[in-house]
């Protein structure tokens, strides 16, 4: 199979001998260029001066002096001629996203060689407009008026009153634009092009520097390109070649494919070699051509396919392996098909560079970008939001350069319930230093960036000299910190022009949106091994192999509205590029694509979750009903079924023994057996596996809002600061009521709580949700105090004492010292009678059928609240003994001024049910009952069993780990 590019290296190398030196080739891409070289130096036998080869673009610019600046420098330009036209003019901040629109509009503007008086005429005029009119045309004419008809600018709206203010001086705009910039000797891409486009129309290119220039491999063609291509094609200096396929050729063709090369054969006629062939595989396909389509579930599915796929090739020799392509429609797919490919792939070559918005690098910008964005100043304080500061402080590029000191700053964070944090608590390295602090203007920001990005490319350790693979990670991140800071650099003279005044926001956002479209190249020879490249990449080349991913509508063709200050109606009368140009554009670049391929798969995504439509693109649905590719279609889905749950039970072994001894028991136990975790055990046995012998605690979470456990934790401490009365001193119902009646008093006390929760300088905004919670507290504060008030008076003996004891519990032949006991909330004397009493908010049964439900293998959370009660009787009485005490629970949820509803009820049937007035009346059931529990958690025999009510898992944090 001969290949477009090598056809026309053979035909040139035969019609000049080889001598070509003084010969210009102009290719849409460099990379058709390469290829052309490649194939050409293959027919040389002696060194020869090589042709000059350049784009486009390239060769426009040969003919001028003037120099294409940087899209930021054209943006300020043009702003500050907007200012000088327009004195009512927004400021920077708001120019700058709709100040990119009319660049690409006159850059069109230019390209197509549009009148721009007529373009950009006033409003008003074209009200008036007819074909006798202007400079316009019967068509024009008739466009035009159709769009103004339907604009009626007489009804009026803020929108339409804009465009019209704007549309005004667009025309004056851009000429002053044009002046100013070729004053500077500076200028934008069709600038260039219609200067000498323009030029060559008046005769004023004559003396080139080639003998001939050939145009290979164009299609779509913009004014400018055509003109200069016609003058050079009449002088006799130019030659052109068109590689196109006869089905979509000829008049009356209905696929777009050939819109322009339609016109562009009619206009310079084709200089291809008589024996070229244009019946080309797209058509003729014949049996050794094979061309697939596979369906899949998801992107990500896709690349994972790519071993497979290359595997099922013939086999290429080393030097064929440039004939393979895989091609990614969608570019985003580069990073996961990275990691996706064989190790045995052998040489490859990425033509289209790895994206900085997928790196580390951009990462930690993006976090400081948010980090600046979320500060504020209050009282000569600069506060960083919490969250934006862990993000930063766990980012591995700021952990690598982080020492103990700075590391220690998130778990002082977390642990403090720190929201709004202090500059002055982050600074305390230089390093922190230099992330938090607050530039004011986009120079300081500018210089800001560049010291931590200094700082972040000399810290890490070095230490790891032999370490190959930490040698190449710190070279891959140092050459992404570079390309960072070149586009800073590039941004400098913008950020520290003084003639322009921008916030910081607004240079945030300006290098935001360029570093998101910058890629880092590979480096590696562009002419071996498999191709890695983007779809328009593919330009004028061909292979053998071609496996293209993510053919989806929408994708290919990719088609945008395109923002444009021009109406479609005046862009198509002035004939700048509209929507269906792209979509032609599109069609011709695929379809050449497959001129010679020979084994061609199509993948793409039919997920259409979401906004995803998942269709197959246009382009596959016409190949295959003009039967163009195989009707069969392989669709690989995901048999997605319910993860198979862990092993239900953990056998418990010598060595989980072992720990438990350690923990708890002996006069050395590091821990006391609390009520917690003996109704952990009674609640599911497999979470206190995970929490108690593993030692998995539930991670520290920063919740910005009064959650549940917060909300019992202000609870608790609140009525320990209203009972704050010394020892033995009666409360009686007047205390009680001076207190109940006085609402802001108490609701002094609850933000006092929660201010002791969340730092004292309370640098937390306070949301809607916690003023309702707040609302809740004070209600249920109320409630207890009217309870209170029912048994007033009553004396304090204490609140939140820790008490505990030791029990002896036989288990396999041993006697175990367990130490148990934990903190009661409020212990008081009520008529001479002691009680032990509780708080709950959450769910508690208001009765048992007996003890026995307390020690319930895997028996419901109701329960927990009473065990804890009786065992902390337990634990008074073991410091006390020979006293009655009472077990008391307030079920703040439902208590009521006239019913307290705090004791234990043990109903054993529907007519026997009594009150426990005295745990000593059930102690030795009860103490029964806890020695056995604790024997079974010791038992070697007894293992760690989930539960069988799915339920308690809902809000398990250990969930994940059993895979429910």
């Amino acid at each position: 199979m001969i290949y477009f590019l090598e056809r026309i290296a053979r035909h040139l190398f035969e019609s000049t001998g080889g001598d070509i030196g003084r010969h210009c080739l102009v290719f849409p891409s460099r990379r058709a260029g390469l290829y052309f070289l490649k194939y050409y130096s293959a027919l040389l036998e002696k060194p020869v001066w090589a042709p000059v080869t350049m784009t486009s673009n390239e060769f426009f610019a040969s003919f001028s002096d003037l120099v294409i600046a940087d899209t930021e420098v054209l943006l300020f330009e043009l702003y500050r001629i907007y200012l000088s036209l327009n004195k009512k003019g927004e400021s920077f901040d708001e120019f700058y996203f709709w100040g990119d629109m009319l660049l690409n509009d006159f850059d069109d503007v230019d390209k197509y060689m549009a009148d721009a008086r007529a373009v950009f005429r006033n409003v008003e005029d074209f009200r008036n407009i007819d074909e006798k009119f202007g400079d316009l045309d019967p068509d024009q004419a008739r466009i035009i008026k159709q769009f103004w008809y339907n604009f009626e600018p007489e009804k009026q709206s803020p929108q339409k009153e804009g465009f019209k203010t704007v549309w005004s001086i667009l025309g004056e705009l851009y000429s002053e634009f044009r002046n100013t910039l070729r004053s500077s000797g500076l200028a934008y891409e069709g600038m260039i092009m219609r200067d000498v486009a323009e030029s060559a129309a008046s005769g004023l290119i004559q003396d080139l520097k080639w003998e001939k220039i050939h145009f290979i491999g164009f299609n779509a063609l913009n004014k400018c390109e055509l003109t200069l291509m016609k003058i050079l094609q009449d002088q006799g200096k130019a030659c052109f070649y068109w590689d196109y396929d006869n089905s979509y050729i000829g008049d009356g063709n209905i696929n777009s494919a050939g819109l322009f090369m339609n016109k562009n054969l009619k206009i310079f006629g084709n200089d291809m070699p008589a024996d070229w062939q244009y019946d080309t595989l797209l058509s003729t396909a014949g049996t050794d051509v094979t061309r697939r389509l596979i369906a899949t579930a998801s992107d990500i599915v896709q690349v994972k396919l790519i071993p497979e796929l290359l595997a099922s090739l013939p086999v290429p020799a080393p030097e064929e392996a440039h004939h393979t392509a895989v091609i990614l429609v969608d570019e985003n797919l580069i990073v996961p098909l990275l990691t996706s490919l064989p190790g045995d792939i052998g040489d490859i070559n990425i033509t289209m560079g790895y994206p900085l918005k997928m790196t580390g690098v951009y990462s930690l910008v993006k976090h400081i970008f948010d980090l600046q964005r979320n500060a504020s100043v209050e009282e000569n304080a600069i506060l960083f939001s919490r969250r934006d500061v862990i993000d930063i402080l766990r980012h591995p590029l700021v952990a690598d350069a982080s020492a103990d000191k700075e590391r220690s700053l998130t778990e002082k964070i977390v642990s403090g319930n720190l929201f709004r944090i202090n500059a002055g608590f982050l600074c305390v390295t230089p390093l922190m230093e230099a992330f938090f602090k607050k530039p004011d203007t986009p120079e300081e920001f500018s210089d800001y960036l560049t010291n931590i990005l200094g700082l972040v490319a000399s810290g890490g350790p070095t230490d790891d000299q032999d370490d190959t693979d930490r040698i190449m990670q710190r070279k891959l991140r140092n050459e992404f910190l570079h390309t960072l800071l070149k586009i800073i650099r590039r941004l400098e003279p913008v950020a520290c022009s003084g003639d322009v005044v921008f916030s910081t926001d607004t240079y945030i956002r300006i290098l935001d949106k360029i570093l998101r479209s910058q890629s880092v190249p590979f480096s590696g020879e562009p002419l071996s091994g498999i191709q890695i490249m983007g779809f328009l990449e593919t330009r004028v080349l061909d292979f053998k192999n071609i496996i293209m991913l993510s053919v989806n509508e929408g994708n290919l063709p990719s088609i945008g509205t395109g923002s444009s200050f021009i109406p479609y109606s005046i862009r198509e009368a002035f004939g700048l590029p509209v929507i269906n140009h792209q979509e032609s554009l599109y069609a011709y670049h695929f379809f050449r694509l497959l001129h010679r391929a020979e084994n061609v798969t199509f993948v793409y995504n039919s997920d259409s979750s979401g906004m995803r439509t998942g269709e197959m693109s246009r382009f596959l649905t016409q190949m295959k009903f003009a039967r163009l590719i195989n009707h069969d279609t392989l669709t690989l889905n995901f048999d997605i079924r319910t993860g198979s749950a862990e092993n239900t039970e953990i056998e418990k072994s010598g060595m989980h023994r072992e720990r438990l001894l350690k923990l708890y028991s002996g006069d050395q136990a590091v821990s006391m057996l609390s009520p917690t975790a003996i109704n952990t055990w009674l609640g599911c046995r497999m979470r206190y596996y995970y929490r108690y012998v593993c030692g998995l605690k539930e991670a520290d979470v920063v919740s910005q809002e009064i959650d549940h456990a917060i909300f019992g934790q202000v609870l608790h401490s609140v009525m320990k600061d209203i009972y704050k009365v010394p020892p033995g001193e009666p409360v009686t119902a007047a205390y009680i009521n001076s207190i109940y009646g006085a609402r802001d008093y108490l609701a002094g006390l609850i933000d006092k709580s929660v201010e002791s929760v969340y730092g004292p300088d309370m640098l937390r905004p306070e949301s809607g949700n916690d003023i309702i919670i707040k609302d809740i507290l004070l209600n249920y504060l109320r409630r207890i105090l009217a309870a209170d008030r029912e048994i007033a008076p009553f004396s304090m003996v204490g609140t939140e004492r820790e008490y505990s004891f030791r029990i002896q519990v036989e288990c396999e032949d041993h006697v175990l010292n367990i130490r148990t006991g934990g903190s009661i909330d409020r212990i008081d004397r009520v008529g001479g009678r002691l009680r032990i009493v509780d708080y709950k908010t959450g769910e508690l049964a208001s009765a048992i059928a007996s003890l026995d439900d307390l020690f319930t293998d895997d028996r419901k959370r109701e329960y927990d609240g009473w065990l804890q009660t009786l065992l902390y009787c337990e634990a008074w009485l073991a410091n006390n003994p020979a006293e009655a005490v009472i077990p008391s629970i307030y079920r703040v949820k439902e208590l009521r001024q006239a019913k307290a509803g705090d004791v234990l009820k043990i109903k054993e049937d529907k007519k026997n049910e009594w009150i426990l007035e005295d745990y000593r009346t059930v102690r030795e059931t009860f103490m029964t009952g806890i020695r056995e529990v604790i024997a079974l958690i010791f038992n070697s025999g007894e293992p760690f069993r989930m539960t069988k009510m799915p339920a308690k898992c809902n809000y398990c944090p250990y969930r994940g780990l059993c895979r429910r």
